[in-house]
């Protein structure tokens, strides 16, 4: 079995090849001197991997700086499988494989998964501390995956308001809510716990890199656009 950290290695190798390939296909193409909608799907495959080999390249940049792929772990390897997927998805759509509905909900897809992915790492470090804080966690973590799966059937389906009807979408919205409590709940409490033992404290603290963050926020933005669309055509049912 190949381990996930030289899965990621094999990735970025695999990348590196397509960019050196399409690059030669593409000077190929340029020097015969014909342009054509081959060629232009051609650049746009080598303008794809350039870009992944880019987003592979800063994340390990990132993990030597900060230490990201141990900090937030799971996080990190979800997004290493997206950018997998991003990749096929890509190329797919390059080439007219996949429709643009099916296309567009992929990526939407993507970002709801790596959101909740985010979501779960970050509520995993409050773990192991208190009984009842674990209570809390564990039955946030029931609701993250309920809220995942019922967005992701949302995502899927066109005309999704009409074909699943209101009451879906209104349990779905109820479900986040208390996804969202449960959440701010874990903050409050942890933050209690850490008030009273000062000692828990991490004593050294390592920023995450813009890199990072830019993700977390697409990605939050992603989720919450996704969301706010769907529950706003609810409504409008």
């Amino acid at each position: 079995m190949v381990k996930f950290r030289d899965f990621k290695k094999i990735f970025l190798y695999t990348l590196i090849a397509s960019l050196i390939l399409s690059a030669l296909v593409a000077v190929i193409t340029v020097m015969i001197g014909a342009f054509n909608d081959v060629i232009g799907k051609v650049l746009w495959t080598l303008g794809t991997v350039i870009f992944h080999s880019l987003i592979c390249l800063a994340f390990i940049w990132d993990d030597e700086k900060k230490g990201t792929f141990n900090r937030l772990a799971l996080f990190i390897d979800v997004i290493f499988y997206i950018l997998v997927l991003s990749f096929i998805t890509s190329i797919l759509g390059i080439w007219g494989i996949l429709g643009d509905f099916l296309l567009m909900s992929l990526y939407q897809a993507y970002g709801v998964i790596a959101f909740a992915a985010l979501h779960g790492d970050l509520l995993s470090k409050s773990e192991g501390k208190i009984n009842y804080l674990n209570k809390i966690i564990r039955s946030n973590y029931i609701f993250i995956v309920i809220v995942l799966l019922m967005l992701l059937v949302s995502i899927f389906i066109q005309d999704a308001t009409i074909v699943l009807g209101e009451l879906f979408f209104r349990i779905l919205g109820a479900m986040a809510i208390i996804d969202g409590t449960l959440s701010v709940l874990t903050i409050i409490f942890y933050r209690i716990y850490v008030g009273k033992h000062p000692e828990k404290r991490t004593k050294e603290r390592k920023g995450l890199s813009a890199w990072v963050w830019i993700l977390i926020i697409f990605f939050g933005f992603n989720m919450l656009s996704v969301l706010g669309m769907i529950l706003i055509s609810s409504l409008l049912y």
